[in-house]
């Protein structure tokens, strides 16, 4: 039998040399290095398994995404789905993002088109009734989200754990939030230690910035959803004192909560909508300054939304008609991320107005609209109308779409087109759609209201 020390190895014609514990400490000293580089090259096939993501900073404060060791900036979008994947894969987009369960149906859809995911773990929010500083939901809520990152992990799609979606819109109590926030950054960290960690909010203020420093400083990164121009949020963000880079999670034409930014209200508190032309400029705007502009701070965005949905109106956000038609956002995509031209173009909306006053109309009358639009191809205008929407949700929480009507008398002029104001009261909305046979579309939207003969068109 050997001795201690002693290592026994047999040749091939069943002799055994007896190997001298001098050599013991040679030959130990081989196994050790030897299972050290096993283990190392264990733990970095590991790590790419997985899909491993880091954040490297210089030390003059500069960052870049890594995935898998090498940069990556994310180009993205909010909810493709199957009918929109393959102009999203085409447009040169490589992430998708999810707020929660959806992750259901977007996490194979990333796996089937080699995409990575930004995961959204739902947070609960203050204006639809959690309170933070109820210790039982808190923990309720922080086993769901743990339980969630323990079944998903693994997924190597993951680029990100995003907590929570503008969880702080409308609240009064922010700081217990905050904190929680945080709570949670350290425990997911904990499970997997591969994907940076952020929270999403709804636009800032300098106190926003102020009390994430200082509550949430486990943050990897923030992400910030912001519509409308980007010329200056980037710099008012680094002037509040954040310094750790950004994600511009979700951005698109101006809010109705800002008036339709320049274009404002109308007398009776109906949000002006832009048209898709005027949209598509402002997401080529919005990645140009905020991401492009941005290097060594911004990671990238998530263009929203790469579907249809209704928020408003069933076109406010939407990058696709819920027939299916493109609009010219989405070729602003694809021009800002590859620098091509979409070789099918949506049309163009060059001229939309009206030149009076739609505020107080009377019952039939004749509403004057101009309107002008080109495209390479044929194309054709048809129109619609819709009551106009009552909602006064926050956020994007979810709406009913309003409801159709028949579609009122209309005709073309040289200029646009007339069409008559329906007989019953009320307030209206009359979409214009230009739209080709292959699929792509143009969109502009008029609210306007009708009043009784005599009736006083109060505010």
């Amino acid at each position: 039998m050997p001795l201690r020390g002693f290592f026994i190895w047999p040749f091939d014609d069943g002799a055994a040399c007896v190997v001298s514990a001098l050599l013991y400490p040679v030959m130990h000293k081989f196994a050790l290095k030897y299972l050290a580089t096993v283990l190392l090259l264990s733990l970095f096939s590991t790590s790419l398994l997985l899909g491993d993501v880091v954040i490297r900073t210089t030390p003059d404060g500069q960052h870049t995404l890594l995935r898998n060791g090498v940069p990556y900036l994310v180009k993205g979008a909010n909810w493709p789905i199957a009918a929109t994947i393959d102009e999203f894969l085409s447009a040169g987009g490589n992430s998708v993002r999810s707020y929660g369960d959806d992750i259901e149906w977007l996490l194979p859809l990333a796996r089937r088109h080699g995409l990575s995911v930004m995961f959204g773990l739902h947070l609960e929010r203050e204006r639809l009734g959690f309170d933070y500083s109820d210790a039982t939901a808190v923990a309720a809520q922080r086993e769901r989200i743990l339980a969630t990152v323990r079944r998903y992990k693994d997924a190597p799609e993951i680029l990100f754990w995003a907590i929570g979606n503008e969880p702080e819109l409308a609240a009064q109590n922010t700081v217990p939030l905050w904190q929680e926030v945080n709570h949670l950054a350290r425990l997911i960290r904990a499970e997997d230690p591969h994907r940076p960690i952020i929270t999403v909010v709804a636009g800032f203020d300098e106190r926003k910035i102020k009390e994430l420093l200082q509550h949430c400083p486990d943050l990897d990164a923030l992400g910030v959803n912001y519509y409308g121009s980007a010329t200056d949020w980037p710099a008012r963000l680094h002037a509040y004192g954040w310094t750790k880079p950004y994600l511009h999670t979700e951005f698109g034409p101006a809010g109705y909560w800002d008036g339709g930014g320049s274009l404002g209200n109308t007398s009776w508190g109906a949000h002006i909508e832009q048209t898709s032309t005027e949209k598509a400029a402002l997401y080529a705007e919005n990645w140009r300054h905020a991401v492009i502009a941005q290097p060594g701070r911004s990671l990238g965005g998530y263009a929203f939304v790469w579907y249809w949905k209704q928020e408003r109106t069933h076109t406010w956000f939407s990058m696709f008609l819920p027939t299916g038609e493109r609009t010219a956002t989405v070729d602003a995509m694809r021009l800002a991320w590859t620098g091509l031209p979409h070789p099918l173009p949506a049309p163009s909306i060059d001229a939309f107005a009206v030149p009076a006053p739609v505020d107080a109309l009377a019952p039939g009358q004749s509403v004057e609209v101009t309107l002008r639009w080109s495209c390479p191809r044929p194309a054709k205008l048809t129109v619609g109308l819709r009551e106009e929407t009552t909602a006064q949700v926050l956020g994007g929480d979810a709406e009913s779409r309003t409801a159709e009507l028949p579609a009122p008398v209309w005709a073309n002029t040289s200029e646009g087109l007339t069409f008559t104001a329906p007989m019953t009261p009320g307030t209206y909305r009359m979409f214009f759609y230009v739209t080709t046979a292959d699929a792509t579309a143009a969109t502009a939207n008029l609210p306007f209201r009708v009043v009784a003969p005599g009736a006083h068109a109060s505010p």
